[in-house]
């Protein structure tokens, strides 16, 4: 993004884009994926669609600019490019919305039940180091990079190729039941072919739909609203570190200049410092992957509240004395330890999702509309928070970096929204007898 464009308000707006279209429809693409009667089941048809976009986009973020010159347009090609980067932010992450669903349908009543998120975690962190390491390693003077024509299209090239290799073996390996009614009283949707023929009426519907999960979003139960104030604010610190800490390295420890020219020493400093904080980020992944299988056995010791407040506290602490240093070996460290953060976020929130929803006429009580509705809808309820966030850091950071012009901001709101979320986490409902005990308390 930085090279769209170097207006730090107008490139924090654009970075929301994605994360909003998630916002409005992750829940939409959870429902739709729980009434789902393809014969390839219900949730690798959504996987799929959304893994050919990714692929689509991954192909052609690195030829926008080719494909401008090709048509003497510049705009065309910054046009693509924004297009693209919008739609790629969007489907990698309403991808997730499926994937955990079918996670869910496959280790349910089975012996991983309890324990498939926190594998879940550990994927998600190691899939981050993999991503992270390529994008850390220099290939400038790589036969590949010249035969490409330059380290992004090999880059891009790379990702490609191992996101290729992974669809298909998840498509393959996934043993998805094809019938699987998970509420008798959910009915296929009785729309009919005549619906999409007429615009109106799709506009009608299509509107319709989206208000719909709108709607489910703000009348969310009680425990789902105390989890997801918590995960909105967690994912709020650790995306605004994420998104920006690779920026903050390069311009205020590296002192670079993301907008100077192509070869100019500022451009080649900032460059140093975005390949430096990169494998910062890849030992957060680490950290993340090594802690999410000891999260399990945590849990069992020292209950919920105690292990995810853990987790942000570190987080919070990291951002600290990254605050307070200029080192970089020291700032990767820290940046390493904020992965204890990540690993909880990924999979506390989503084993308490399986809970409620087992349970759900306990704890969605207070909304029968709820209870009919598959996990795949709860968990997009749970995954518009994650995008909820990305839209939160994007337009608070656009702000202030207007008023503070200084990437030290990034560390700053991290660490400010990491104390809140705190504070929501002790909050949570974790069972049924603390959920009676707010229930009386409130009569």
């Amino acid at each position: 993004m930085n090279r769209i464009t170097s207006e730090w308000f107008l490139m924090t707006w654009l970075m929301g884009c994605g994360p909003l279209l998630g916002f409005l429809l992750c829940p939409v693409v959870g429902h739709s994926s729980d009434r789902c009667r393809s014969r390839f089941g219900k949730r690798r048809p959504f996987i799929l669609g959304f893994c050919i976009t990714i692929i689509f986009c991954l192909v052609l973020i690195p030829q926008s600019e080719a494909i401008g010159v090709l048509f003497h347009s510049p705009k065309l090609g910054l046009c693509l490019l924004v297009i693209t980067c919008v739609l790629f932010d969007f489907s990698a992450q309403a991808c997730f919305n499926p994937c955990e669903s079918l996670i869910y349908d496959v280790c349910k009543g089975t012996p991983q039940e309890n324990s498939c998120f926190f594998v879940y975690s550990f994927m998600t962190s190691f899939g981050g180091c993999l991503g992270y390491l390529i994008t850390a390693t220099d290939w400038t003077d790589s036969f590949l990079s010249n035969y490409l024509q330059g380290q992004e299209k090999l880059t891009f090239g790379v990702i490609l190729l191992f996101f290729s290799i992974t669809l298909c073996f998840t498509l393959i390996s996934a043993n998805e039941k094809v019938y699987d009614y998970i509420d008798e009283q959910m009915q296929p949707p009785d729309a009919s072919i005549l619906d999409y023929l007429f615009p109106l009426k799709f506009v009608k519907n299509a509107f319709s739909t989206v208000s719909n999960s709108v709607r489910t979003i703000f009348t969310m139960p009680f425990v789902l609203r105390r989890l997801t104030l918590a995960e909105c604010c967690s994912w709020s610190a650790i995306m605004t570190f994420n998104l920006f800490f690779t920026d903050f390295v390069g311009q205020t420890v590296y002192k670079g200049d993301p907008g100077a020219d192509e070869l100019s020493i500022e451009r080649i400093r900032y460059d140093q410092g975005v390949r430096a904080a990169s494998y910062g980020l890849l030992f957060h992944c680490i950290v993340g992957a090594l802690y999410a299988p000891l999260l399990k056995p945590l849990i069992n010791q020292f209950g919920i509240h105690l292990v995810f407040s853990f987790g942000m506290f570190v987080f919070a602490l990291s951002m600290l004395v990254i605050y307070a240093s200029t080192n970089i070996i020291v700032i990767n460290i820290m940046a390493s330890l904020s992965g204890l953060g990540m690993a909880s976020l990924t999979s506390i929130p989503y084993t308490l999702v399986m809970t409620y929803h087992a349970n759900r006429e306990i704890y969605f009580a207070d909304n029968p509309v709820i209870q009919t509705r598959g996990i795949g809808t709860i968990l997009g309820i749970l995954d518009s928070t994650y995008f909820a966030s990305q839209i939160i850091s994007s337009l608070i950071m656009g702000y202030i970096m207007l008023i503070f012009k200084s990437t030290l901001s990034y560390i700053v709101t991290s660490f400010v929204l990491a104390l809140c979320s705190l504070w929501f986490i002790n909050r949570i409902v974790i069972n049924r007898h603390q959920l009676q005990e707010l229930i009386r308390l409130d009569k």
